[in-house]
């Protein structure tokens, strides 16, 4: 199963890969010299230019031709790019980006402490003794929990069977 998810994957990224390269190229070499490399028309006028015995002589024809050189090496290189790629990433990328934005939009600004229902509208009517108390009382320690006497008899019990345990095995008896 664990190979046909791989295959399936190479698959997808292979097919992916090739129309968004195809895409990407005819659109540059499209702009710079009005010329689709998926059109058989153009391929015979560079054919008709070759054997015509046309030459190769500015700076944009060399450029040219390096580029449809480069077209495949660099069809490897990028597939060998897109197949070590995070799909996750590239799926979920608005989710990112947005977290991200937010993310620094808010790490410039100082922090806020926002405080709500802080009174104002009902004023408390204390006597002095009252808010004596009231202070006195919130000022006494708290009264600790009781710790579980259960775990150290756990514990103890331990400790007594670990040490009859190695005394047994110092003794020699099995």
């Amino acid at each position: 199963m664990k190979k046909l998810a791989n295959h399936l994957k190479l698959i997808f990224i292979f097919v992916g890969w090739t129309v968004f390269y195809f895409w990407f190229i005819s659109l540059i070499m499209n702009y710079f010299w009005h010329f689709n490399i998926l059109e058989k028309r153009y391929w015979l006028i560079i054919s008709k230019f070759w054997s015509a015995g046309g030459v190769i002589d500015q700076l944009s024809e060399y450029m040219f031709l390096l580029m449809l050189v480069l077209i495949i090496p660099g069809w490897f290189f990028g597939f060998k790019k897109a197949r070590q790629l995070s799909y996750v990433r590239i799926i979920f990328f608005p989710v990112f980006w947005y977290h991200d934005y937010v993310s620094r939009k808010y790490a410039n600004q100082p922090a806020r402490i926002v405080l709500k229902n802080m009174g104002g509208s009902k004023v408390k009517n204390q006597t002095p003794q009252q808010m004596m108390e009231e202070m006195i009382s919130s000022r006494m320690p708290k009264e600790k929990k009781k710790k579980d006497l259960n775990s150290n008899k756990i514990r103890s019990n331990f400790e007594q069977k670990n040490r009859k345990f190695h005394e047994k095995m110092e003794s020699g008896d099995n």
